[in-house]
C-alpha cells in the first residue's frame, strides 16, 4: 500500500539511488554497450561471417574508447565521489585501475581485429561481461556489489571457457564452473556470518571494523576465510588454482591474455582496500598464501612439456605477485600494482598470441619440441618472444625488472617495521622462484636457438610483427622511463 509517507520519502531515494552516477559514465557506458551491442547484433543475422565479425569487432572497439577517453578524464581530474548509497567509490586508485584494464581489453580487441580472428556473439558477451565485472569490482565498497560483480566477472569467464564444445573443452569447463559455484557459495555464507556480526555490509563503515573487532576470533577468521576464497579464486591463488591449467590451455590467445590479466588486477586492486578496514591481523595468512601460490606456480610450471600449461602455471605465479601489494601501505600499494600489472599485461598478450600462432594439435603433450629453429626461421618474431620471456621473468630490459625489484624493496621495508617472519620467508622464496622461473621460461627459447626443425608460422614480416614491436617497445619503454609511466596516472 502507497502511504503519504512513502510518496513524501520517496524523492530522497531516489536521489539516494542515484546520487554519483554522473561520475561512473564509463562503467553505465560499458553496461549500455552491451545491450547495444545484443541488439546490434540482430541486424547481423543472416550475414556471411566476414562482415559479421568485422562489425562486432568495429562495434566493440568504438564503446572501448570511448569508455577509455571518459575513464582517463576522470582519472586525470582525480574525482572521489560515492555512488548509490555508497555502494561504489569512485577514487584516484579505482580510477587508473579502470583505465587499464579497459586498455588491455582495446589492445586485446584491437589485435584480435587485425589477426581476423573470431569473435562470435557468446564471445563478445562473455568479453563485455568481464570487463564490466572488472571494472565494478574495482570500485565496490559494499559486500552485496562485490559479489555481484565478482559474479559478473566469473560468468563471463564461464562462458569464454564453455565455447569448446569438443571432449576437451568440456573436460576444462567443467570443474571450472562447478569450482566456480561452490565458491560463490562459501563467498555468500562468509558475506552472512560478517553481517551478522558487524550489522553492515560496507567495509569502510566503522561499524564493520567494530564489529570484527569484538567478535570471537574464531568465528570472525571463519567468515574471512570464507569471504576470502571467492577473492582468491579470481587470482587463482593456492588452494584455488586447480582450473587454471585446463582453462588456459582450452581457449586461444586473446582470452588466455584476457583472464589472466583484468579480473586479476581488479580483485588484486580490491584486495588493497579491503585488507587496510580488516581489523583483524591478516600479514601472516596473505604471506603464507602467497608462498604457497609461488611455489605451486613456478615449481609446477618445471616439469611442463606443453607450452600453454606452463604459461598458465606461470600465471598462478603472477597472481602471487599481484596480491602480494596487499601487504604494501596503501598508496605505494597502488602505484606498485599498477606498474607491475601495466607490464605483466603487455607481457601476457605478447608471449600468448605469439604461442598460440604455432601450428600445433590442441593438447599435444609434448609441443616444446616443435618450437625447434623458430629463432632461425622467423628472426623478429623468435626475437620478440625471447623479450617477453624476459619481461615475464623480470630481468633487464624488461620493465618488470623495475616492478619486481619495487616489490621486493617494499617487502623489505614492510619487514623492518613489522620483524615479520613470514613477510621475510616470503620475500626470500619470491627472490629465489624468480631464479627458478629462469629455467622454465627459457626452455622455448632453448629450443628456438639450440635445437634445428621445421617450424610452421605466420610469415615474417612487418604486417605481422609491428603490432608485437610494438608491445616489445612498450616493455622496454617502461624499463627505460618508469617515471614517466608513474606520471601517466598521477592527478
Amino acid at each position: 500500500m502507497i502511504t503519504p509517507e512513502l510518496m513524501q520519502a520517496l524523492p530522497s531515494k531516489l536521489q539516494g539511488i542515484l546520487q554519483g552516477y554522473e561520475h561512473i559514465l564509463p562503467e553505465l557506458l560499458i553496461s549500455a554497450w552491451i545491450l547495444f551491442s545484443i541488439i546490434g547484433d540482430l541486424f547481423l543475422v543472416g550475414k556471411n561471417d566476414k562482415n559479421t565479425r568485422a562489425w562486432r569487432y568495429l562495434l566493440a572497439e568504438i564503446g572501448l574508447i570511448i569508455a577509455l577517453l571518459l575513464a582517463y578524464q576522470r582519472m586525470k581530474q582525480g574525482i572521489e565521489s560515492f555512488v548509490s548509497f555508497k555502494m561504489l567509490w569512485v577514487n584516484p586508485g579505482a580510477n587508473a585501475v579502470n583505465c587499464l584494464i579497459l586498455l588491455v581489453g582495446l589492445g586485446i580487441i584491437g589485435i584480435n581485429h587485425y589477426q581476423k580472428k573470431s569473435f562470435s556473439f557468446e564471445e563478445k558477451i562473455g568479453f563485455f561481461s568481464i570487463l564490466l565485472g572488472s571494472l565494478l569490482t574495482s570500485l565496490s565498497i559494499h559486500f552485496s556489489s562485490i559479489f555481484l560483480s565478482i559474479e559478473l566477472m566469473s560468468m563471463g569467464t564461464y562462458i569464454l571457457v564453455g565455447l569448446r564444445k569438443d571432449q576437451d573443452g568440456v573436460r576444462a569447463a567443467l570443474p571450472f564452473i562447478l569450482f566456480g559455484m561452490g565458491t560463490s557459495a562459501m563467498f555468500l555464507y562468509g558475506l552472512s556470518l560478517i553481517y551478522g556480526m558487524t550489522g553492515t555490509m560496507q567495509f569502510l563503515d566503522p561499524a564493520f571494523s567494530r564489529g570484527l573487532a569484538t567478535a570471537d576470533p574464531y568465528l570472525a577468521g571463519t567468515a574471512l576465510a570464507l569471504v576470502g576464497t571467492g577473492i582468491l579464486f579470481k587470482m587463482s591463488w593456492v588452494p584455488f588454482h586447480p582450473w587454471s591449467p585446463d582453462v588456459m590451455e582450452s581457449l586461444p590467445a586473446g582470452w588466455m591474455s584476457w583472464i589472466s590479466t583484468a579480473p586479476k588486477i581488479a580483485v588484486a586492486w580490491l584486495g588493497i582496500r579491503m585488507v587496510h578496514f580488516i581489523p583483524v591481523q591478516m600479514q601472516a595468512v596473505i604471506a603464507i598464501l602467497a608462498i604457497l601460490t609461488l611455489l605451486v606456480g613456478n615449481l609446477g610450471a618445471l616439469n611442463q612439456t606443453n607450452a600453454k600449461r606452463l604459461l598458465a602455471y606461470s600465471s598462478i605465479a603472477h597472481g602471487g605477485f599481484l596480491a602480494m601489494a596487499w601487504l604494501m601501505p596503501a598508496e605505494q600499494g597502488v602505484d606498485s600494482l599498477l606498474f607491475y600489472s601495466l607490464v605483466y599485461s603487455v607481457s601476457t598478450i605478447l608471449v600468448f598470441f605469439i604461442v598460440d600462432e604455432l601450428e600445433s594439435r590442441a593438447y599435444e603433450i609434448h609441443d616444446l619440441g616443435n618450437w625447434s629453429g623458430f629463432g632461425q626461421t622467423y628472426p623478429v618474431r623468435g626475437l620478440l618472444l625471447f623479450l617477453g620471456f624476459i619481461a615475464l621473468i623480470g630481468l633487464p630490459p624488461a620493465g618488470t625488472f623495475i616492478a619486481k625489484v619495487n616489490y621486493f624493496s617494499l617487502l623489505w621495508e614492510k619487514y623492518q617495521l613489522t620483524q615479520s617472519n613470514p613477510i621475510l620467508a616470503l620475500l626470500i622464496v619470491a627472490v629465489l622462484l624468480t631464479a627458478v622461473s629462469i629455467y622454465y621460461y627459457l626452455r622455448i627459447p632453448f629450443h628456438m636457438y639450440f635445437k634445428k626443425g621445421d617450424v610452421q608460422h605466420p610469415a615474417d614480416s612487418l604486417k605481422n610483427n609491428w603490432i608485437y614491436l610494438v608491445l616489445g617497445g612498450i616493455i622496454i619503454g617502461c624499463m627505460l622511463f618508469p617515471t614517466l609511466i608513474f606520471s601517466i596516472w598521477k592527478p
